[in-house]
């Protein structure tokens, strides 16, 4: 992890909380399919193009993922369980 990275981790106040940024998501995605890179690689290519819109302001046919924006940083943060909700849909 780069230290603007961290630092903005630590600024935002992540460590301890439920909510994860898009890299800690592609993490916990690659973590959680490394045994099969080809799923892992559409998983994470499907939550790239669904993080791509919420950025952007478009809607997105993901209900399942819950975020919300960083009132100070403006970044799109995603609550832990609806990712793990997300991927179990996406695997099965």
């Amino acid at each position: 992890m780069g230290i603007r990275l961290a630092m903005k981790k630590e600024l935002m106040g992540l460590d301890n909380s439920d909510m994860l940024t898009a890299d800690d998501v592609r993490k916990h995605l690659a973590q959680q399919v490394q045994e099969d890179t080809e799923r892992g690689f559409s998983v994470i290519s499907k939550f790239n193009d669904t993080h791509s819109q919420l950025v952007s302001g478009l809607k997105t046919k993901q209900s399942e993922l819950v975020f919300e924006r960083h009132r100070l940083f403006n970044e799109v943060l995603y609550n832990r369980q609806s990712v793990d909700a997300w991927l179990n849909n996406q695997i099965n």
